[in-house]
């Protein structure tokens, strides 16, 4: 703890020394990583750390974020952000300003804890250049690597930021999966306009932009103990964070729920053009996948009225939906599904068997309107299930939204809503009964 002073000092004696042959990059950082420290790769970082039965040790690299030129006011807001928030510690830190490294200021502060029995030092350095900010952050419980800090900065070395063009107009991008679909556009009657692009289905009115990102996997371990903060500030820095530099993140906190949202929202500035927009983020989960819905509006009170409340944000995914041509059902279209229950004697605790249901459909769709269809499943407890197989011929016809199959049960003519919703692996059919909402078929492509 008395060497606090003095490894500040080391510490912004960074940009000595760096005829030390590099040896590894991250983000604007060029340094050689100390022999024996684990390289763990983060969301936003990369760490390298050391831990012995005696103590800790570990530095993060964190990727620069758009930011002004005072350093001062960025080394207050990464404070925050990586110690504050992230850390959850207090305590004024000792600061002092360093020498230039290249085109960037730096500026480094820390304390010194007592926590949970354990003293050590952390230690925030942060460089200001190119309308940037870099941080790196240093956590030790013992003054031995204090020495093994100083070599690693003075092999440190920062770039000038790989140059970004501004994303060009959605209309002069090219549509993603549009070889599937011949109709990637689709105008609804309330005035939302939504539209298939890579990696999303954009859907716009006016100035308000709504972007249904496809399903995207959340960490195993978030599934568990991932509460609202760490849900949606995981998928904000994948999906928002990359474009847009938000004042302050603001998320729902829910009370005990059982569906609960997730949800955050903030004024922000777009890096591309520095214009100020609200920007919001609501994540539904289905399938150890997180569909998250991005709204960027140019003001809050913009934003307000088109959703005056959380759910109306989660309604916007069922935009995702685009009219059925002829020409994209050509081919086999199948799914499947499963499931099961196991049952015990309530009043001896014997297991008492287990009921599944399993369903198999397919649909073949032939150029000249003709179709051919199969289902089969089985149902009830395993060992007297009962099973079922049909199979039907007959005409494909489609008008407006609406698909007609001739020749179904009974020789009847059954009608089905049809539309596709795209995913980030192509196109799904959906065909539900229009006199039977419970008949749902969600097909894809074989």
């Amino acid at each position: 703890m008395k060497r606090l002073a003095g490894f500040l000092g080391a510490v912004l004696l960074l940009g000595c020394g760096l005829g030390v042959a590099l040896a590894d990059s991250f983000d604007i950082f060029e340094y050689t990583p100390p022999q024996g420290w684990k390289k763990s790769n983060l969301q936003g970082g990369v760490m390298l750390a050391l831990q012995t039965k005696d103590s800790f040790g570990s530095i993060v690299l964190y990727a620069s974020v758009p930011a002004g030129n005072n350093p001062q006011q960025n080394f207050r807001g990464e404070w925050k952000r990586l110690v504050e928030e992230g850390l959850e510690l207090s305590g004024e830190p000792t600061t002092e300003m360093g020498p230039p490294n290249g085109d960037y200021q730096n500026l480094a502060g820390g304390i010194a804890v007592s926590k949970d029995g354990l003293d050590y030092v952390v230690l925030l350095s942060t460089f200001t250049g190119n309308g940037r900010v870099a941080s790196i952050l240093y956590i030790t419980t013992t003054e031995q690597h204090l020495e093994l800090f100083d070599r690693f900065n003075s092999s440190l070395k920062l770039t000038k930021p790989k140059a970004t063009q501004a994303p060009p107009a959605s209309a002069a991008r090219p549509p993603a999966n549009t070889r599937t679909i011949s109709t990637p556009t689709t105008r609804f009657n309330d005035g939302w306009v939504a539209t298939i692009e890579q990696g999303f289905v954009r859907v716009a009115k006016g100035e308000v932009v709504v972007l249904l990102h496809y399903g995207l996997p959340m960490p195993e371990n978030m599934w568990v103990t991932g509460n609202e903060q760490e849900r949606v500030g995981y998928y904000w820095n994948r999906l928002v964070a990359p474009r847009y530099r938000v004042d302050e993140l603001k998320v729902f906190k829910n009370e005990i729920c059982y569906f609960c949202l997730y949800f955050g929202e903030g004024s922000a500035t777009e890096v591309a053009t520095g214009a100020r927009k609200h920007v919001a983020l609501y994540v539904q989960f289905d399938k150890g996948l997180g569909y998250a819905v991005q709204v960027v509006a140019p003001s809050f009170a913009a934003f307000q009225k088109e959703f005056p409340n959380i759910e109306a944000v989660g309604k916007m995914y069922g935009y995702n939906k685009f009219a059925v041509k002829a020409a994209d059902l050509t081919g086999k279209w199948t799914s499947s599904t499963g499931a099961a229950a196991q049952y015990y004697n309530s009043v001896t605790g014997a297991y008492a068997g287990m009921n599944a249901v399993s369903t198999a459909d397919s649909f073949t769709f032939n150029r000249d309107g003709t179709y051919s269809s199969a289902h089969s499943g089985a149902s009830g407890f395993v060992g007297s299930q009962q099973f079922y197989s049909q199979k039907y011929q007959g005409r494909a016809t489609l008008n407006s939204w609406q698909m007609s199959l001739t020749n179904r049960f009974n020789n009847k003519t059954e009608v089905f809503e049809a539309y596709f919703e795209m995913t980030a692996s192509g196109p799904i059919l959906h065909l539900i009964r229009v006199d039977a909402k419970g008949i749902h078929y969600r097909l894809v492509r074989e």
